[in-house]
């Protein structure tokens, strides 16, 4: 479950009740919320410390195991009994810390079983402070290796990707088909806008809405948009939220990388299985840094992170392992080489980064803004520093041509048209240029292309009427004029306007093109509230975002999903403490002689059966003496043999970890350790 889920399901009471708790203290001092501090990696390796050993066993199990998946209670302590030397009081007590400190949480189906999880945004914060992994640079004989490896092909980052993908939308339009989706126009040019490789999301098992029309990459697009706000849903139809997507293009690139990387997380690591425990252990490594794969998965084999015991939900976690690297590649955050080797082939990777601005190129790009050089012939050159918004305009009004550190848009005359019909004009094309290239006037060459594209396209347009509509007297003699167009004319209104047959736009169109005077593609209608669907965004906070504020009419907005959760948890029941109740219960402790519990003492066979039988009935373990040696036994079961008996548990310090059988001659004093109240050894 997603911590703003978790959230809308937590009273305020909990709330206080965990933060007001020493676990969490520290982090309210420093000013912290809860879901802040439980996502934060210093408070966490706090909290780690001060957990009971019972929970971070637990703790360490679960992840081990079962990673960031939520898991069936009593198949969570059924692997807890068996990989761990805990009794079943000792698991229920360490769930029952995790729940009441806030690190784990239950939530109740219809049917009565209970699924523990913890919010899938604190995963790999607990998993690096659980099992902490610093990888080691490449020695200088492997380096030599990777000098003679191949590298893979550049793709550019995530949010160069989805800044293009979003263009396309804006330009294309939000409107759906009657199917409730976007046009196939529209898909085949957002699959165009983007590096996305099918094979990389496929591999993590991912369920989405449309499938049979959308193509996965679409559907990572639009739940990205949605997931950042950038996209909503108006009485079942697709709408920009104007605000939340200046706010996203307003971003340092550093920092939306980082968004981005921690909401993919979000996203993948429920239903990538053990693999989840490569992307947490790697994502804070040092950026620039060659590393090897072979090392990375060497350390998790050795952690017992890919276990094949039967625990792990996910059995295509071998493919999910490597997957993750294609992935990162493909988003444009990893760099790879692929060496050969006699045994194999060899990965080699490093995290890229999109640096930071200094204050002082910060302040430089805020006031000069000199980030896109204008040349003669149209070419517009923007520089790594370009910020998002300015990027944002260029795909609009340009062809982009390479899209690499240094990116390449050239003014063209269908880009022009393209940026008129999304309600630029001339002047206010040309005043953002001069803005971007930090004040200069534009070489005469592209203020006359301007004046040439602007003065021609977008003249004429189409109603849903049938009108044939110009924006000037001049411009319909032209039309009237024209031999080929003129028998299309069916009858003049006014001064501008033609009524024409609906089944001859697409011929008047071509006519108008071959004339020099290209019609809008845009059809209007008389429903049309919002004719401009590209949002113009500046980087001032307070001024309008689109170029003429329409009164927005009543209407019910949601948040679209395009992407099924792995694991939907949020329409279960949140449990309040669910381990707790089922913890042993204390006035049954009270039943039995103090000594039993107080103190080791030698008994009667008889005796020592009823102590180990209700070991057994309590799921506690015992202390025995053995060879004037303390140790700790989990009994299992009991096994009656003749007229005597024996008992068949676990020794907790056994290396073997194997199961023994204990006649009642075997130890000479023992006593019943309450777990909570006295620790065995």
């Amino acid at each position: 479950m997603k911590m703003k889920q978790l959230l809308g399901k937590l009273s305020t009471e909990r709330l206080d009740y965990m933060m007001q708790g020493p676990l969490w203290q520290k982090a309210g001092q420093r000013g912290l919320t809860w879901t802040e501090a439980a996502v934060d990696d210093e408070t966490i390796k706090e909290v780690a410390a001060m957990l009971s050993r019972d929970a971070v066993v637990v703790l360490r199990e679960m992840l081990r195991h079962f990673a960031a998946a939520p898991v069936d209670g009593e198949r969570l302590l059924r692997g807890l009994r068996k990989n761990t030397s805990l009794s079943g009081a000792e698991c229920q007590l360490g769930l029952s810390d995790l729940e009441e400190a806030g690190v784990l949480f239950t939530v109740q189906k219809v049917w009565g079983e209970s699924l523990y999880f913890l919010p899938v945004e604190s995963f790999a914060g607990w998993q690096r402070v659980l099992f902490p992994y610093k990888a080691e640079p490449l020695p200088a004989y492997v380096r030599e290796i990777l000098m003679g490896g191949v590298m893979r092909t550049y793709c550019r980052p995530l949010g160069r990707q989805l800044l293009c993908a979003f263009s396309i939308l804006g330009s294309s339009g939000l409107v759906l088909t009657a199917n409730g989706t976007l046009p196939k126009k529209t898909i085949t040019k957002l699959l165009q806008a983007t590096d996305l490789e099918e094979c990389w999301l496929k591999s993590f098992d991912m369920k989405w809405s449309h499938s049979d029309i959308y193509p996965v990459q679409i559907a990572f697009v639009l739940e990205a948009g949605s997931a950042f706000g950038l996209i909503t849903a108006v009485d079942g139809a697709l709408k920009w939220n104007e605000a939340k997507l200046r706010e996203w293009l307003n971003l340092d690139e550093a920092e939306r990388e980082h968004q981005l990387m921690n909401w993919c997380l979000t996203l993948l690591l429920p239903s990538a299985g053990g693999s989840a425990h490569l992307a947490a252990s790697l994502t804070i490594q040092q950026t620039g840094e060659w590393y090897s794969n072979q090392s990375v998965e060497a350390w998790l084999q050795e952690n017992r992170l890919f276990t094949d015991d039967g625990m792990d939900h996910n059995p295509n976690r071998t493919f999910s392992v490597h997957s993750w690297y294609g992935l990162w590649h493909n988003l444009g955050w990893m760099e790879l080489v692929d060496c050969k080797q006699s045994d194999g082939t060899a990965l080699f990777f490093r995290w890229r980064s999109a640096a930071p601005l200094s204050a002082e190129r910060r302040e430089r790009v805020l006031e000069t803004l000199a980030v896109v050089a204008v040349q003669p012939n149209g070419e517009l050159i923007a520089q790594p520093e370009c910020p998002f918004w300015m990027r944002w305009e260029l795909e609009l009004i340009a062809e982009r041509k390479s899209d690499e550190q240094v990116s390449v848009y050239r003014l063209e005359a269908a880009s022009i048209s393209r940026a008129l019909e999304q309600g630029r004009s001339r002047t206010s094309i040309q005043s953002f240029l001069e803005q971007a290239s930090g004040g200069d006037r534009l070489p005469t060459t592209v203020e006359a292309l301007l004046e040439v594209w602007t003065s021609r396209a977008c003249r004429v347009e189409f109603a849903e009427v049938a009108l044939l509509r110009c924006d000037s007297v001049e411009m319909a003699d032209i039309v009237e004029n024209d031999r080929s167009i003129a028998p299309l004319l069916i009858q003049k209104l006014g001064q501008l306007d033609y009524i024409v047959d609906k089944s001859k736009i697409s011929e008047i169109r071509v006519l108008l093109q071959k004339a020099g005077y290209p019609a809008r593609k845009m059809v209007q209608t008389s429903t049309d509230d919002d004719a401009h669907c590209y949002p113009y965004i500046s980087n001032e906070s307070d001024q309008s975002s689109s170029l003429e504020q329409q009164p927005e009419k009543e209407s019910k907005t949601q948040v679209p999903s395009f992407i099924y959760e792995s694991f939907s948890l949020h329409h279960y029941e949140l449990s309040d403490f669910e381990a707790r109740k089922k913890l042993l219960s204390f006035s049954e402790v009270e039943l039995v002689p103090t000594m039993w519990t107080k103190q080791l003492r030698a008994y009667h066979h008889s005796t020592r059966k009823e102590l180990i039988e209700k070991a057994l009935q309590w799921q506690t373990p015992v202390q025995l003496c053995m060879e004037k040696e303390l140790r700790s036994f989990v009994p299992e079961k009991l096994e009656q043999q003749g007229d005597g008996w024996a008992v068949v548990g676990l020794l907790r310090d056994d290396p073997q970890r194997e199961l023994i059988r204990l006649t009642p001659d075997m130890w000479a004093e023992m006593r019943l350790v309450i777990p909570g109240q006295g620790s065995p050894i």
